[in-house]
């Protein structure tokens, strides 16, 4: 996959690109944008790789869902409250098939964003 054709614009990418590097997961940006990320797509980026990592088993679902509510807070509503639902849930009914349902849920959001995480990560370690 060419993750140069997808639905995210430039500054969305550089937010990825720039959590990417933030965990370490990406070691230099590949695509130079002047696009400035604004809040939200910061937010979406953050959010987004730490659900990579959560999808490798690296990270905890009621820690990634803590931590995605507090990133998400300030800069998208709508994403804070659904998180949040999604921390309830969990906290009345912490298992597996919660859990499940919320990642198919969340992959549905960030959909474009982890794909395009997928071929970025997919064409570093190739290069």
């Amino acid at each position: 996959m060419d993750y140069e054709n997808n639905f995210l614009c430039q500054s969305q990418q550089a937010a990825l690109q720039q959590a990417l590097i933030n965990t370490k997961l990406l070691s230099r940006l590949s695509i130079n944008s002047e696009d400035v990320p604004s809040l939200e797509q910061q937010a979406y980026g953050a959010i987004a790789v730490m659900l990579y990592r959560f999808n490798l088993q690296k990270v905890k679902w009621s820690s990634f869902l803590k931590t995605a509510i507090n990133t998400a807070s300030n800069a998208c509503q709508w994403l804070s409250i659904e998180l949040a639902r999604c921390q309830q849930e969990y906290k009345a009914q912490p298992n597996d098939a919660v859990i499940i349902d919320q990642n198919a849920l969340l992959n549905g959001i960030f959909s474009e964003e982890l794909a395009y995480i997928g071929a970025l990560l997919g064409n570093e370690a190739h290069a």
